[in-house]
């Protein structure tokens, strides 16, 4: 019967040392730029997208395509980047 609480304490542990990490998360956030600056944006570790910027240069209806193709480049660029800090965060808690 004691192996029972004892398992109901680590899942216990675990959700705490879960909400602990996105906590962490959320407080990580980086910040790209696509290759010439056209594209600004910041997001956080929990890979929510916090601000966007777009240069009123390429605001044109004719840039649609290129901003769109910008847009998805600066985010995989983000996205690396939070995958590297997660990565490093895990390691770091748990002592990899």
């Amino acid at each position: 019967m004691g192996n029972i609480f004892d398992n109901l304490k680590q899942i216990g542990q675990l959700r705490q040392q879960a909400a602990q990490f996105e906590k962490i998360l959320r407080s990580k956030t980086v910040e790209v730029s696509s290759p010439k600056g056209e594209i600004k944006m910041r997001v956080n570790g929990k890979m929510e997208l916090i601000n966007v910027e777009i240069s009123s240069d390429v605001l044109r209806p004719e840039n649609k395509s290129y901003i769109e193709k910008l847009f998805k480049n600066t985010f995989f660029s983000a996205k690396k980047e939070i995958e590297r800090i997660i990565s490093s965060e895990m390691k770091s808690q748990i002592g990899l």
